[in-house]
């Protein structure tokens, strides 16, 4: 879990939609002092808190988690991601990713 990414995101929503610490604090009713430490990575928040600033926010978990995969905080942590998923397999494994990939790809277009 990148929890900086995270904060980033929640940040950036946040201002977004205009909320101050304490605005977004009292919405969710906790601390300025935690929403705080959620922005700058020093709080963890639980999967409970993580629902309710995405439901006040109006985003998804997975925006905020991931934020936006188009981004390129959002495209190197899912290249990342990728990587660790994918460090075991075999060489006719990630070719078979690989192939399953161009093919999504082509029903796109």
């Amino acid at each position: 879990m990148n929890y900086e990414l995270l904060g980033n995101n929640i940040r950036k929503q946040r201002k977004e939609k205009k909320y101050t610490l304490e605005q977004l604090a009292e919405k969710l009713d906790v601390s300025t002092t935690f929403i705080g430490q959620i922005e700058r990575a020093k709080g963890i928040p639980s999967l409970e808190t993580l629902v309710k600033i995405a439901n006040v926010l109006e985003i998804s978990t997975d925006s905020l988690l991931f934020g936006d995969l188009n981004s390129k905080a959002g495209s190197n942590h899912f290249v990342k991601r990728v990587m660790e998923l994918t460090e075991d397999f075999t060489s006719d494994e990630k070719e078979l990713l690989l192939n399953n990939i161009e093919i999504i790809n082509q029903f796109r277009k």
